[in-house]
């Protein structure tokens, strides 16, 4: 068998530390911070403790690199969601639709996203990192959209600033109700099948109520 090629050799490296990455996300969300272990985040990615030293050299390092690379990510993500061509409103549907449904389809990754803010004074403890200037660029893609919205008339007239950040308001509340209401049904013991149906209508009332901001009178 003929060695790797450097290409290949970097491929793994790669691949290695998203496994990392992807465990620690799950560990993240059933645990928190403080909680999670090296040593958990190694089981759960299927590799020898000492081989995430090997990528990462602390806890601290492993969550410096996941918070930079899960914002990064939504950013990208949302910058290019409303960069696409169409009416604004229906991105801000769409988007919305999506974001939502993560709750239910990725409940670990949305989970991270819910309470990454509390942490990063621990991840980043002697830097001034504050989610809310993240958050502040973040949202510029949105605002960009509702004043082309209003431009068509798909979007009510109003200050774009405040009504970007009142629509993710809603939206990131209209998440946090929805996993609440995803554990109280399974905690009642309610069947697959209605806890689904039950969901999918939190859902489009979730929805509803973030587009009723931007939604022409």
């Amino acid at each position: 068998m003929s060695p790797r090629t450097k290409e290949q050799n970097e491929e793994i490296r790669k691949q290695r530390s998203r496994e990392i990455l992807q465990a620690a996300i799950v560990v993240y969300a059933e645990k928190g911070y403080a909680a999670s272990e090296i040593g958990e985040i190694a089981e759960r990615a299927g590799l020898a403790r000492g081989l995430v030293y090997h990528y990462f050299k602390n806890k601290q390092n492993l969550f410096g690199q996941l918070y930079t690379h899960m914002m990064d990510r939504t950013e990208q993500f949302t910058k290019s969601h409303f960069g696409q061509a169409g009416s604004a409103f229906d991105l801000f549907e769409g988007y919305a639709r999506i974001v939502c449904k993560q709750v239910l389809e990725e409940p670990a990754v949305s989970h991270f996203y819910m309470r990454i803010s509390m942490d990063v004074s621990y991840i980043f403890p002697e830097e001034s990192i504050s989610p809310f200037e993240w958050v502040k660029s973040f949202m510029q893609p949105m605002e960009q959209a509702i004043v082309r919205g209003i431009s068509e008339q798909t979007i009510r007239s109003g200050n774009a600033s405040l009504m970007a950040m009142q629509f993710w308001g809603a939206v990131s509340q209209g998440m946090n109700y929805l996993e609440k209401r995803q554990q109280e049904l399974i905690t009642q013991g309610a069947a697959q099948s209605e806890v689904l149906k039950q969901l999918e209508m939190v859902l489009e009332q979730v929805i509803e109520s973030a587009l009723a901001v931007i939604k022409p009178s």
